[in-house]
């Protein structure tokens, strides 16, 4: 989609509102003159944390602004339901992080407002996490850096993203997979220092 398209659905469902550029400034906690730049074109790539705030300033979803032909989340929004960016690997979800790395949206029921740029979901590759994760599987993330011991979730190694069971100790930090064919890696001391949790798998959606 053309940016011109993007820059036109936002200013058009501004006016359709009735909101100035400070009305929508206080709903999305963005500044007048950003938004004035998104809407002239000024600013060609929105980072999608920028797209959630502004749907729901509008009343509407990412997927309008993005180019669906209907606003949809004034009804959405009243249960808790928003659209969920979803990545095609763990590595573009976390690692190399960016809006053209998403492939779709899919409605989630998240529950509050502020906690909606916080989610995405993320197809899984490999068997490492079968039976319970299988390869191309979709998995829902809660992006946090801290989980409970035994939690499963999304890591960050160096520059590689994983999804793995995750146990700790004072000085040392193991990933388990449920595939027994895989074994547990444990990093201790300095190298326990290169692992940083980035995100809680909160759901697995199975593939057909």
């Amino acid at each position: 989609m053309e940016n011109t398209s993007l820059t036109n659905r936002i200013g058009c469902r501004r006016k359709e509102l009735g909101l100035s550029y400070q009305d929508l400034a206080d709903r999305t906690g963005l500044s007048r003159s950003t938004l004035q730049r998104y809407e002239t074109g000024g600013i060609k790539n929105i980072p999608l944390r920028r797209l959630n705030a502004l749907a729901e300033g509008l009343e509407t979803s990412v997927m309008y602004i993005l180019g669906d032909t209907e606003p949809s989340n004034a009804e959405v929004l009243e249960r808790g339901i928003y659209d969920v960016p979803v990545f095609d690997s763990v590595s573009a979800g976390f690692g190399a992080y960016a809006d053209s790395n998403v492939i779709s949206f899919i409605p989630t029921f998240i529950g509050h407002a502020a906690e909606n740029g916080e989610y995405l979901w993320i197809n899984v590759k490999g068997d490492s996490m079968s039976p319970k994760i299988e390869d191309g599987d979709r998995i829902l993330v809660r992006r946090l850096d801290s989980v409970e011991n035994g939690s499963v979730a999304v890591v960050m190694i160096d520059d590689e993203a994983y999804v793995k069971k995750i146990k700790f100790g004072r000085n040392w930090i193991e990933l388990h997979s449920f595939n027994p064919y895989y074994p547990v890696r444990r990093l201790e001391n300095e190298d326990a220092a290169r692992v940083s949790v980035v995100g809680l798998v909160i759901e697995v959606s199975k593939k057909l």
